[in-house]
């Protein structure tokens, strides 16, 4: 039986100017491996969230001190 056939991997959601799934896929399976310590691939997928803007209602949170 391969294991390798019955796990595949799901496809990222890949935003404007995001790296493509494939390339994803293969930096996912080279941390599986264990032949990269997996630094680019959690930026190809999560430096977008960097670009998102705080809410509003999270901002004022800090500005009056309540996110204790």
């Amino acid at each position: 039986m391969q294991l390798e056939n019955e796990l595949a991997l799901p496809e990222v959601p890949c935003g404007v100017g995001s790296v493509q799934s494939e390339a994803v896929e293969e930096q996912v399976l080279a941390f599986l491996d264990g032949e990269t310590h997996g630094a680019e691939l959690f930026h190809a997928l999560y430096d977008h969230v960097l670009d998102e803007p705080i809410p509003e209602r999270m901002r004022a949170l800090f500005r009056a001190g309540g996110a204790d």
